[in-house]
């Protein structure tokens, strides 16, 4: 019995000893896990109770014109953040900065949670502060615990020029954008981001990459001051952009544009720059890249002239006899004696118990071809129409580019509308439109739309003979230690063929509509430059006739291709050819 009891005692002994042995066993295990294979992380955590990490973010990319003149900078403006986990059970906080603000106490609530990102890390609840405001935040700092300010560098309009559409404007990221750029660069709620034209466009390149820096806050979350031994992280500023506008054509256009409606392109035919860019009526961009008043956008949206809407590339109108080119060519290609063949216009054109007009009343007798273009006769391309048909027209004007997107390079461009055989019965139903409907399509009215840019490239592709380059308003984009970062040099397209005689032709009765003794665009004339033009009138089923005026110079000086839209202007010939012959001159004058 004895010896049994030993035996019991014996293993009751070696399971003491073993269970003693596996408690240290899992410390030990414990100890290393936290201590050495987590360290950083808790110390990280143990850190953030008396480190603050205060974001230091980058400014913007800075935007300048083709001569290197700045018309986008930034500029410093303070921001006020709050510390969701220092300002949870300090309400006192809170209703201090709502005096301040001047801003309810629920409403700096929807922003925090709006922009919150973690209980230790600031959330942005306030933008562009007035000095007076952080001066009297810092004199009760000591009331207002959880609250920071910092400064951050905002958008600067410094340029004399609006170019407010082709710019855009920056504004505060929301959550679909937040999903969109999760994991390419280090966005958060509150930060500002490309909402229209260029700044959206070429945003990666424009956005740079926050820093930090360190500073040490007492138990009560207060600032005690920068930490000396952790070494900040500098931000990286965004990469610069080089746009191809020309600020002397672009002050010219915006000049003789003052107070009207429209838009006006003016491209490099050559290369394809965007010289320079004008929709009207503008906007203020520094309204726009701020928190904007609930009051000052309903006034913008409601307003009747719609300054919001970008005219050159959004605005789709029909293009009116600006397109009668396009039927020219086709005829001269493809139907026989096109120079030679004549008719009569006696005012208008009979069709069935309708009439179709010419816009001169008393008619222009007979007309060839080159007449027809110089003098812009309806009637002469109502009867040239039949001969084309609409899949042949619609053909020669998606080869120019119409129907189809330019590819220029600020967002929200429309494709407008080349009518054809498919999309008339689709719309009309078979059998059910008649040759009437080509009658309004040749003279670039009916189901026919196109955009401002459209139509400078058409025009620039007249001038270079079929051969299209994309258009693009970013010559170059540098880093801030001048790396090059992209180069825009499109290649030559021949888009367009036809014969060397067939753009002769063309060339020469565009010349005549601006220096022909009946020409309809007399008025854009310059005794130094040799101008080709097109005018056009396009009827408004909403007011005054649209007016147009298209073309193009081969001066070497001015390789120009230019579209003007006056909304509700009236004539082409009467209203916007001399509007571009006010605007070459004072481009020819500077």
């Amino acid at each position: 019995m004895l010896q049994g009891k030993n035996i019991v005692e014996g293993w009751r002994s070696l399971f003491i000893q073993g269970l003693l042995a596996l408690l240290f066993l899992i410390l030990a295990g414990r100890y290393y896990y936290l201590m050495i294979v987590f360290h950083e992380k808790y110390a990280e955590k143990a850190a953030a109770n008396h480190i603050r990490a205060v974001p230091v973010l980058a400014s913007r990319g800075v935007i300048y014109d083709r001569a290197g003149n700045t018309i986008v900078d930034n500029a410093p403006s303070y921001t006020i953040s709050v510390i969701p986990i220092e300002v949870k059970n300090k309400s006192e906080s809170l209703k201090r900065l709502s005096d301040v603000m001047e801003v309810s106490v629920e409403e700096i609530n929807r922003r925090i949670a709006k922009n919150r990102r973690g209980s230790f890390a600031p959330a942005k609840v306030f933008s562009r502060v007035p000095f007076e405001k952080i001066s009297h935040l810092q004199e009760h700092r000591l009331e207002l615990i959880g609250v920071t300010y910092s400064i951050e560098p905002i958008r600067n309009y410094v340029s004399n020029i609006d170019l407010s559409h082709a710019l855009g404007y920056t504004r505060e990221i929301n959550r679909d954008d937040l999903n969109r750029f999760s994991g390419e660069q280090d966005y958060q709620p509150g930060d500002q981001v490309g909402w229209k034209g260029l700044e959206k466009f070429y945003e990666a390149e424009l956005h740079g990459r926050r820093g930090f820096r360190y500073i040490e806050v007492n138990a009560l979350g207060q600032e005690i001051g920068e930490m000396t031994d952790r070494e900040p992280v500098n931000p990286v500023p965004g990469h610069d952009i080089y746009l191809t506008i020309d600020s002397k054509i672009q002050r010219a256009v915006e000049a003789v544009m003052a107070d009207s409606s429209g838009a006006v392109v003016i491209l490099n035919h050559s290369n394809g720059e965007v010289l320079a860019y004008q929709s009207s009526p503008g906007v203020d961009l520094e309204m726009l890249s701020g928190r904007i008043s609930a009051k000052d956008w309903n006034e913008l949206t409601t307003n009747p002239r719609n300054p919001l809407f970008d005219r050159g590339i959004q605005g789709l109108y029909p293009a009116g006899s600006t397109l009668k080119p396009l039927s020219a060519l086709f005829s001269l290609e493809y139907l026989s004696n096109a120079k030679e063949r004549t008719y009569r216009c006696r005012g208008s054109y009979r069709l069935g118990n309708r009439s179709f007009g010419c816009w001169k009343r008393g008619g222009h007798g007979q007309m060839n071809l080159h007449q027809a273009i110089e003098q812009s006769c309806n009637v002469y391309f109502y009867n040239l129409i039949q001969d084309i048909g609409i899949e042949n027209w619609a053909m020669v004007a998606r080869e120019f580019g119409f129907g189809e997107l330019t590819g220029i390079d600020i967002p929200r461009e429309n494709k407008g509308l080349v009518p054809d055989t498919r999309y008339m019965n689709r719309k009309y139903g078979e059998g059910k439109w008649t040759r009437g409907n080509l009658l309004n399509i040749v003279v670039g009215q009916g189901d026919v739309l196109a955009t401002p840019l459209q139509l400078a490239q058409f025009a620039g592709m007249i001038a270079q003979k079929g051969v299209q380059y994309q258009p693009h308003l970013v010559n170059k984009i540098l880093s801030k230690n001048g790396q090059l970062i992209l180069e825009n040099k499109p290649e030559a397209e021949l888009k367009v063929e036809a014969s060397e005689e067939t753009w002769q032709f063309i060339q020469e009765a565009m010349y005549a509509v601006v220096n022909g003794k009946k020409g309809t665009g007399k008025a854009a004339r310059h005794r130094n430059v040799e101008v080709y033009g097109k005018t056009g009138t396009a009827q408004n089923p909403h007011g005054e006739d649209h007016a147009w005026f298209i073309g193009f110079s081969l001066d070497k000086r001015y390789p120009y291709a230019w579209a003007v839209l006056l909304e509700n202007g009236g004539g082409g010939g009467g209203i916007a050819a001399p509007f571009f012959g006010r605007v070459l001159r004072r481009i020819i004058e500077e």
